[in-house]
């Protein structure tokens, strides 16, 4: 079987992490869901939502704040 080498992204946040960002003028809270780096940039996509949960793709890393308690 022939495996594929996974590139190790230089991201601020990691997967399954919780936070924040803006979207549509209000702040959401998810799980990071996949990160994946396009032109130099770094990408999330976030799971929101708790019952009925939706997911925003390619949310750029300077959108995102970590809430510390």
């Amino acid at each position: 079987m022939f495996f594929k080498k996974k590139n190790k992204l230089n991201s601020k946040f990691q997967k399954n992490e919780f936070v924040s960002f803006h979207l549509d003028g209000d702040l959401k809270h998810g799980v990071i869901n996949n990160i994946k780096e396009l032109n130099g940039n770094i990408y999330y996509d976030i799971k929101v939502g708790g019952e009925a949960t939706w997911l925003a793709k390619d949310i750029s890393e300077d959108k995102i704040l970590k809430i510390e308690k």
